[in-house]
């Protein structure tokens, strides 16, 4: 029944030890880290001077630097033991009960996901939960899936795993959990909070220039469903991705013009007074 946990590190030192710690403290120990360096550090030399030395601990590489969070964790796929699959950012944490409420679920539905929980990563402070309050499991179709605008992170059955989308580099974790969703149905989302994810106001999503990459990069997903491949979606799922992509963007440059009013609003705030 083991868990493969695949992390992409990049410039990672700083935080991926409080990452693994939030493994070593698994209620349920039997699971596997890929570690996937893109930075072309090792990784594991770094831990051993850290003190962190676990047989349950593999480490590859992408040999490049910053290709992407969607290359590496193509290429810790490739290292999967496990019958089950998820992934951690470097910088985030699981609680520690999280494989143990997530693996029965998602054995019998073909995955599952938890209320994520984001964090200020400089003052600790709770910002909000992806879904709000809760007090039991929801079923995720497409059609809700697609108006959340904070990120929800799968366990998923390895029969249900598919590679990440080349060419996708921004929101790739969307295109993959609407290809998830398309796949098995409905996304069954638990009411505890067992990944804490940390915002850092300098990160990808609210670096200066940020706002007119996901513009192009929604743009482009866009035009994928009209004339490419679709993503391999289902007709009537092309047809609600590519809705609720149009959506998105507008969210996006509503963000660009209120960050001129408000510089330091970063688009996790933005978008939590959207939809309170």
């Amino acid at each position: 029944m083991t868990v493969s946990i695949i992390i992409p590190a990049c410039d990672a030192e700083s935080t991926l030890p409080r990452a693994l710690k939030s493994l070593f403290r698994q209620t349920e120990p039997d699971w596997q880290a890929i570690i996937v360096s893109d930075d072309q550090r090792d990784y594991s030399t770094f831990l051993r001077s850290q003190g962190i030395n676990d047989q349950r601990l593999a480490f590859a590489s992408t040999g490049l630097y910053r290709s992407g969070c969607h290359h590496a964790r193509n290429v810790g796929f490739e290292f999967v033991t496990g019958d089950y699959v998820t992934q951690l950012d470097a910088d985030d944490e699981f609680t520690a009960d999280r494989l143990a409420i997530l693996v029965p679920l998602a054995e019998h539905y073909g995955a599952a996901a938890d209320n994520l929980l984001m964090i200020d990563e400089t003052t600790e402070v709770k910002i909000a939960t992806v879904m709000g309050e809760m007090k039991e499991v929801r079923h995720l179709d497409l059609h809700l899936f697609m108006t959340l605008n904070a990120p929800l992170v799968p366990l998923i059955r390895r029969d249900h795993v598919l590679p990440r989308v080349n060419g996708v580099e921004f929101s790739e974790d969307v295109i993959a959990n609407i290809q998830l969703i398309d796949r098995i149905g409905t996304l069954p989302v638990t009411a505890s909070s067992s990944y804490i994810y940390r915002i850092d106001t300098q990160s990808m999503a609210n670096k200066e220039g940020a706002a007119e990459k996901f513009e192009r990069g929604y743009s482009e997903y866009i035009e994928r469903l009209d004339k490419g491949d679709g993503f391999g979606l289902k007709t009537d799922n092309r047809v609600i991705a590519r809705e609720g992509l149009i959506a998105k963007r507008k969210l996006n440059r509503d963000y660009v013009e209120a960050i001129e009013r408000e510089p330091s609003l970063t688009f996790s705030e933005f978008a939590q007074r959207q939809f309170n």
